[in-house]
């Protein structure tokens, strides 16, 4: 037996973006591009590497969870009206109680506060508490897109719905 019968050359061609990320990776490792190649490829047939995937039992159960979640603050804020009024919540107050937990659960469970603070005419962050403060009507508008700006670039995430109702409904106040 030779030593290309035991020893096979495998080629392949990959894309100008895997081969820069591959050479990127493989200088990291102090290797050349071919036994990084190597190194990965054998380290997946012998079962180190794996799959990332999630499977669909995985997000069912995730999905149940969180609907056990939402189901158990909706109980526990009906037990506490029944617990301080020592009567139980009307039909239309359980199907608005119902929709509002619900909803705030798909918005964002965390964080619930409003960034207006009107007795001080400023906005506030709710990540951080950097504030933006105001005196006038263009000012007002200014700090309003600098909120959103930094929102948007420092952490890194848009407006959530309360900021958003309350930009929408907020107006200056002389």
């Amino acid at each position: 037996m030779s030593y290309n019968s035991r020893n096979p050359t495998i080629a392949f061609r990959v894309s100008s973006y895997s081969k820069g990320k591959l050479e990127k990776e493989a200088s990291k490792e102090k290797m050349d591009v071919a036994n990084y190649v190597k190194s990965i490829i054998e380290k997946y047939l012998d079962g180190e590497l794996t799959k990332n995937e999630k499977t669909i039992e995985q997000e069912l159960l995730k999905a149940r969870l969180e609907k056990i979640k939402v189901e158990t603050k909706y109980l526990q804020l009906k037990n506490n009206y029944f617990e301080n009024f020592n009567k139980p919540l009307s039909d239309s107050g359980t199907r608005i109680l119902s929709r509002a937990v619900k909803h705030q659960q798909l918005i964002s469970p965390e964080n619930t506060q409003s960034p207006y603070d009107e007795s001080n005419n400023r906005f506030q962050c709710v990540d951080c508490g950097n504030c933006f403060d105001f005196d006038s009507v263009e000012t007002f508008l200014t700090e309003m897109r600098e909120y959103k700006n930094h929102i948007i670039a420092k952490h890194n995430r848009d407006l959530n719905a309360i900021e958003k109702d309350v930009f929408g409904r907020v107006r200056f106040n002389e």
